[in-house]
């Protein structure tokens, strides 16, 4: 869906102060609605919409930093997170490629080095729907079975003001967040992640299997 490259700050440091490096706002070209005269009477519709994609190498929480990344729905359609794909693609300064695929509701698992509750033995969604009112304080859970907030879940839509997160904030003081290390298998982000580097996200409405038509402008 889109490629977007982080603007640089003189006085952040390229390693460990690195924070902002995706801040998109996104036209979702991937679920954005073939014209209406190439549509035959049993394909699909997309919905429409517009999600704001951030990713952070080390998001500062106050007491502690760490990887991050959140969708936000800005405007438009409910999204059932049940289908949608989110594929991300990194060069690593390395040359290396580093491809990371979400399809349907997928789990990991907790650190017990976190300061919460979510330890090795506990599960939470790749992403979730940061919501307590709408889905309670279940998101951690001791099964990989799944919950309502999680995305692919069929009770997870994704409505306008509705923010996707990493489970960031639940890890705590570990040095590492599952969910980021799922969605970019290999990458070490306070070496692999310097200021200006651009990250490529899809979102791919899976019924219609639409994909982006256009690249954005970089920050």
């Amino acid at each position: 869906m889109m490629g977007k490259k982080a603007g640089t700050d003189p006085a952040v440091s390229p390693v460990v102060g690195v924070m902002l490096m995706l801040a998109i706002t996104v036209m979702i070209a991937a679920i954005v609605s073939a014209a209406a005269g190439g549509l035959s009477g049993t394909e699909k519709k997309a919905p429409s919409a517009i999600l704001d994609v951030s990713i952070y190498a080390a998001k500062d929480y106050g007491s502690y930093s760490i990887p991050s990344m959140t969708i936000k729905h800005i405007s438009g359609n409910v999204l059932p997170t049940k289908d949608l794909q989110i594929i991300t693609y990194y060069r690593a300064p390395s040359g290396t490629i580093v491809k990371g695929s979400l399809m349907g509701q997928a789990a990991v698992k907790g650190n017990d080095s976190c300061i919460t509750s979510f330890t090795a033995d506990k599960y939470c969604g790749v992403f979730f729907i940061n919501d307590e009112n709408r889905f309670g304080s279940g998101t951690i859970q001791n099964s990989d079975k799944g919950y309502a907030s999680w995305f692919g879940n069929v009770s997870a839509t994704l409505r306008p003001g509705d923010i996707l997160a990493t489970p960031a904030q639940l890890c705590g003081a570990a040095a590492n967040n599952p969910s980021m290390e799922y969605l970019f298998p290999g990458v070490a982000f306070s070496d692999d992640f310097p200021v200006g580097s651009v990250v490529t996200v899809k979102i791919i409405h899976t019924p219609s299997g639409q994909i982006p038509g256009r690249t954005p402008s970089l920050l």
